[in-house]
């Protein structure tokens, strides 16, 4: 029995190791990477532009048409509570020629303003526009509009300037309605119509027209200058309602027609045209 359990033991030593041998390995590395990514972009846009008008000639008159307006809304405050407004345009302002303006406004603190500036050359030699013997007109025609919200610039000394922050305050609530509202109005008119409407607070509005024309002209130069601005204001409404509308209108009208229309409060708006025309018969 002895002998055969030593033999057993003997062979299962011999089939271990016939056996092919198995391992298992688990190993855990660290790998450290460094990328260096770099672009460089580089774009290069050149623009020369050289204009050059040599006019030779003597003229023998001249047109010239200026409109220039400054519009400044601030330290103002607007408190109110059930304030409901309405600025109303119904049938008007139709079939009109020549130079048309309206303002309407129902709100606070409100700038409206409408410049018209006109220039035709006139030969007082006999009456006669346009007449001329040598060289002909020069129509010049400047319209510059500058329209400020919540401060004030006032000169210091040494040309420079202090800037001094005088906002606009408007606090209203429960406002059930504040309409501006234009309908069936401003159509079929001839020359320059200019209209505003404002039914909100500290608004800024101005229709500008500088025309200059010569009848028998040379040269022509226009010039238009806007200049905007609105800084610090605060607005505190809560259950306001604001409508604006224009319906059936501004239709069929030939030449200038301006209208800014606002139910809002602390708007800029402006129209503002520089138009200058060298005729030759």
């Amino acid at each position: 029995m002895k002998k055969a359990f030593i033999g057993g033991m003997a062979l299962l030593c011999m089939m271990a190791l016939a056996m092919p041998a198995f391992a298992f390995v688990f190993v855990y590395a660290e790998i450290e990477k460094d990328k260096d990514i770099y672009v460089e972009e580089k774009v290069y846009i050149y623009k020369d532009i050289y204009l050059e008008v040599d006019v030779i000639t003597t003229g023998d008159k001249a047109a010239e048409a200026d409109a220039i307006a400054n519009q400044e809304n601030f330290d103002n405050w607007a408190c109110e509570n059930c304030a409901e407004k309405q600025s109303v345009i119904t049938g008007s302002v139709l079939g009109n020629t020549g130079i048309t303006t309206a303002n309407q406004s129902t709100g606070n603190m409100n700038n409206q303003g409408n410049l018209v500036s006109v220039a035709v050359d006139y030969d007082p030699g006999n009456g006669t526009p346009g007449n001329g013997t040598n060289g002909g007109g020069f129509a010049n025609a400047q319209a510059s509009v500058d329209q400020k919200q919540g401060f004030v610039i006032i000169p210091y000394e040494d040309d420079e300037f202090d800037y001094y922050w005088s906002p606009n305050i408007v606090d209203s609530y429960n406002i059930l309605y504040r309409d501006t509202i234009i309908t069936d109005s401003i159509n079929g008119n001839e020359g320059v119509t200019e209209v505003n409407q404002a039914a909100g607070n500290m608004n800024n509005q101005l229709n500008a027209a500088a025309i200059a024309v010569c009848l028998d002209g040379a040269v022509a130069l226009s010039e238009a200058d806007l200049g905007q601005a609105s800084w610090g204001n605060i607005v505190l409404e809560y259950n306001t309602d604001k409508t604006a509308l224009i319906s059936g209108s501004v239709n069929s009208n030939t030449g200038v027609t301006f209208v800014n229309q606002t139910s809002g409060n602390m708007a800029n708006q402006a129209n503002n045209l520089s138009l200058s025309a060298s005729l030759h018969p």
